[in-house]
């Protein structure tokens, strides 16, 4: 899993997820690019559709404790850590070194 599915509430308290705005590499803002969303059995799908086009680390995974709610919203900042941290690890691999 790379984190835990964010939520907050509108006006009228009901849930609205929070998706991450960027893909997993940090490339694509999923917002002008396509991607997908699901989410099944307490674990929420969020795949760049351009990146997995070109074969790489394309999904996020996300640990959701609630029920889906009806809407979700991308969001820039509630990821922006997840996606940094990412995308420090994969320049910090060399060439010829794989990440563990």
């Amino acid at each position: 899993m790379d984190g835990r599915l964010t939520f907050r509430y509108d006006s009228t308290g009901q849930p609205v997820a929070l998706l991450p705005a960027r893909c997993k590499l940090g490339r694509h803002t999923l917002g002008h690019s396509r991607f997908r969303a699901i989410v099944h059995d307490g674990e929420a799908r969020i795949s760049c559709l351009a990146c997995a086009a070109e074969s790489a680390d394309h999904c996020w995974r996300l640990v959701s404790t609630t029920a889906a709610p009806d809407r979700a919203e991308l969001s820039e900042e509630r990821y922006v850590e997840l996606v940094r941290s990412r995308s420090q690890a994969t320049f910090a691999v060399g060439c010829g070194d794989h990440a563990q």
